[in-house]
């Protein structure tokens, strides 16, 4: 078990306790990023958080009213509003790559000569044939990767997304100017350095491009990629992690703090949602076939309606037996 080591804050003396398997963290009372030797890290930015939790309420309702469609979600209690900066790193590359290999394929070749009696006879060969490749992937690429090791934090993967979309919107980190807008956000820490962010991000580039070689060759000879690093940035999102209690089960929503949006949600998936599947379930097994039949197509025609039909309702059974959908 990892013991906690404390120290003060360099930059406001506040007292901190620190997980030394922490690479980089923030001090809890000004939120100055810090390296795990106590020295300040100052590459930190955030996507400003712009909602509160007034305002989570009527996000989550809208939520559920949109995405809860034909389910009677009513009387449900939100029971947990916790904010938190979940940390990322962004690391920003300019990537070269050149490989070679060759490409198999067949060609088909018809070939018309005239026979010993003059009659025409034409041949067809199927020839395998290598074509060499040679070419170049050149590509300017923001790598983001998430900052602590195998987390199950909810919302975590999906938040990349919104970092790789929205990079550009991102500020130099002001703990002022945090606070001002809610003061109880919890500071997750990074176990990745940035170092290692580099290398990482390396790897994604290599295995990427190694991978469109490949699809563009049947096997390549070489590969060869030459990396730039232009910049490794520690950045938060804010995310908003909501539980809300439903007819006994608890259900998760997580919130993007820079825009509202979900980033991810669970609906229940009620009574009156799977009587109104297995009522379309039991309309595409049974009416398709029966419609199909009636209007005189052939037999073949009536087996293909109902193997279609039969297939949609398959689709539809599947809604019924869910505990809940999952959206974002």
């Amino acid at each position: 078990m990892s013991q906690v080591i404390g120290f003060q804050c360099p930059h406001c003396n506040a007292p901190l306790d620190i997980n030394p398997e922490d690479a980089i963290f923030n001090c809890e009372a000004c939120g100055q990023a810090l390296l795990s030797d106590g020295s300040i890290f100052d590459n930190h930015y955030i996507l400003s958080n712009s909602i509160s939790k007034g305002n989570i309420q009527d996000i989550v309702k809208n939520f559920i009213k949109k995405k809860g469609k034909l389910r009677g979600i009513k009387k449900y209690k939100i029971t947990n509003i916790s904010p938190i900066l979940l940390p990322f790193w962004s690391v920003a590359v300019s990537a070269s790559t050149h490989y070679m290999g060759y490409r198999q394929y067949t060609e088909t070749r018809t070939r018309t000569r005239r026979g010993s009696k003059g009659q025409t006879i034409t041949t067809t060969e199927h020839i395998t044939v290598y074509r060499h490749v040679e070419n170049n992937i050149n590509e300017k690429r923001l790598v983001v990767l998430i900052g602590r090791r195998g987390s199950s934090m909810y919302g975590y993967e999906n938040a990349k997304e919104i970092i790789r979309r929205d990079f550009n919107k991102a500020v130099p980190f002001n703990h002022n100017q945090l606070v001002k807008t809610e003061k109880d956000f919890q500071y997750l820490s990074s176990e990745i350095a940035a170092d290692a962010a580099n290398q990482l991000a390396k790897t994604v580039v290599f295995d990427d491009h190694r991978a469109q070689a490949e699809k563009a060759c049947t096997k390549v000879f070489d590969c060869a990629t030459q990396i730039t690093f232009e910049g490794v940035y520690f950045v938060h999102i804010p995310v908003w992690k909501v539980d809300y209690h439903f007819k006994g089960e608890t259900y998760r929503v997580a919130i993007s703090g820079n825009t509202g949006e979900i980033i991810i949600g669970e609906i229940p998936v009620t009574k009156i949602f799977r009587m109104i599947f297995l009522s379309l379930t039991f309309l595409f097994l049974i009416g398709g076939g029966t419609f199909s039949y009636f209007l005189g197509y052939s037999a073949v025609a009536t087996s293909i309606a109902g193997i279609i039909v039969s297939l949609l309702g398959l689709l539809t059974l599947r809604n019924v037996f869910k505990p809940m959908t999952v959206v974002g």
